[in-house]
C-alpha cells in the first residue's frame, strides 16, 4: 500500500512513528506526543481515535486487547505494512508549511496602539522563550541520561535542537525589537514636547 493513500495529514504518521517505538493505547500515544514532539508537532485526542480507527482499516496497525494496569484497554501495535508506510513517507520531502504568528501580525500593524502594548507583547515572548530554553535543557539532560545508548538518541537530539536555536533566535530578534521599540517611544515622547 502506498503512503499516499493515507491522505495528506502527516498527523497519521507521528502516530505510526510513535507506534513503531512500542505499542501503545491512544493514551499513551497523547502522553508521548506531548512529552517528546510535542514542541514542534501537537496531537488531540480529538484527532487520535479517529485515526487509530483509520490506520486499523488500512491494517497498518493492529489492535491488541488485555489487561493493562487494572482495566481492559486497546494497545496499537504497527504492522510491517505500516512500517512500510512509514519509510516510504520519510523518504518523501517535508511539505513547506505556511508560518503564521499573532506577535508578528500584532506588531506589523501596531502603530494603533501605543508602543508601551508592543514592548509587553515582546517581553512576554522573550520570557516565554527563555522559559523553553530551559525546557529544552532539561528535556536533554533527562533523554542522556535516561536513553544514553538509544540508536534514535541523536535523532531526537537534532529535532531538540532545532528548537534550542529557534527560541535563541526569538530571543535575539525579542531585543532587537525591543530596541527598536524603545526608539519609537523615545521619538514619540519628543514629539509630544515639541507640540506643547
Amino acid at each position: 500500500m502506498s503512503y499516499m493513500r493515507l491522505g495528506d495529514s502527516s498527523s497519521k504518521f507521528a502516530i505510526l512513528g510513535a507506534l513503531s517505538l512500542r505499542p501503545a493505547s491512544g493514551y499513551d500515544i497523547k502522553q508521548f506526543a506531548a512529552s517528546s514532539i510535542g514542541h514542534f508537532w501537537n496531537e488531540s485526542y480529538g484527532s487520535i481515535y479517529p485515526i487509530l480507527k483509520k490506520l486499523v482499516r488500512a491494517k497498518l496497525i493492529q489492535p491488541q486487547k488485555g489487561p493493562q494496569t487494572g482495566r481492559d484497554r486497546t494497545v496499537y501495535a504497527i504492522t510491517p505494512q505500516g512500517e512500510q508506510a512509514l519509510r516510504e513517507w520519510l523518504l518523501q520531502s517535508p511539505r513547506t508549511e505556511p508560518f503564521r504568528s499573532e506577535i508578528l501580525l500584532k506588531l506589523f500593524f501596531a502603530r494603533r496602539v501605543p508602543a508601551d502594548i508592543s514592548v509587553m507583547h515582546v517581553k512576554e515572548r522573550k520570557v516565554a522563550e527563555a522559559r523553553r530554553l530551559a525546557t529544552y535543557a532539561q528535556v536533554e539532560d533527562e533523554l542522556t541520561r535516561q536513553h544514553g545508548g538509544h540508536p534514535e538518541l541523536p535523532y531526537w537530539l537534532m529535532t531538540l535542537n532545532y528548537g534550542r536555536h529557534r527560541s535563541e533566535a526569538v530571543i535575539e530578534w525579542c531585543n532587537e525589537t525591543l530596541s527598536s521599540l524603545a526608539k519609537l517611544q523615545k521619538t514619540s515622547k519628543q514629539k509630544k514636547r515639541g507640540t506643547k
